[in-house]
């Protein structure tokens, strides 16, 4: 892992819908290119929305009928990478808008930070937590040393998705936190383009409803033990 002396801004920002999310980042996403901004960690909840990532062979057409059959959901497709998931309140969004250079020898180094953060997060909570050999996310219950076959159903439950892009060095999108959120939602999709994947979530898991912010506060403490920084997550409304 590479050291760095740079600044992260972190922010909550409660609520946000998801075509605004994107805005948001494309617009940070190229200040920091441009040495305009420091890098920044986003952390929020999206009303339900499934994402197509950019390994989802969908065509506008099918987009726009799931659209016009389930009015409560929107569905789109995404430049991140990955197949499709979903997003809802009570799930937790982290999309770290940073320079993976000045952390990071590539981007398998920073995914693998990000899938370390998330387990030691979790652990705080006593929920024990894994990667699955092959697959990209996180797990609970299970066996961490399986290899997923599409032909049996995984043992465990995927409780944290992620899927990124990167642009001239610089990461938009990130993970995406099973917390308080309605499961049932994820009946409607093919999880990560995994059949009969079970999911969970925090409040699953340990019977309690938990408050986004304070998950955040610990998701920045773990980053800060692992990269040795000194990221504050700033409570408010971003300002530009």
């Amino acid at each position: 892992m590479v050291k760095s002396t740079g600044h992260i801004q972190a922010f909550f920002l409660g609520k946000l819908d998801y075509f605004s999310s994107i805005d948001l980042q494309e617009k940070i996403n190229l200040e920091v290119q441009e040495n305009k901004k420091e890098d920044h960690i986003l952390f929020l909840e999206h009303d339900n929305v499934v994402t197509f990532g950019s390994q989802e062979k969908i065509s506008n057409d099918e987009i726009k009928k799931l659209n016009s059959n389930n009015p409560n959901i929107l569905f789109v497709k995404t430049s991140r990478g990955g197949q499709v998931t979903v997003h809802n309140p009570g799930q937790l969004i982290c999309y770290p808008i940073i320079n993976i250079t000045k952390y990071f020898s590539g981007i398998l180094e920073y995914v693998e930070f990000l899938e370390k953060v998330i387990i030691d997060t979790l652990s705080i909570y006593k929920i024990n937590a894994h990667t699955v050999p092959k697959r990209r996310g996180i797990w609970v219950n299970g066996d961490e040393n399986e290899i997923y076959d599409k032909e049996i159903n995984p043992k465990g439950e995927k409780i944290a998705a992620i899927g990124l892009k990167i642009i001239k060095n610089i990461s938009m999108h990130g993970f995406a936190l099973n917390v308080n959120n309605d499961l049932k939602i994820y009946k409607k999709i093919v999880p990560c383009g995994m059949p009969n994947l079970k999911v969970s979530s925090m409040s699953d898991i340990n019977h309690k409803i938990y408050q986004l912010e304070d998950i955040s506060t610990k998701i920045i403490d773990s980053m800060n033990k692992i990269l040795g920084s000194k990221i504050k997550l700033n409570i408010k409304k971003y300002n530009d």
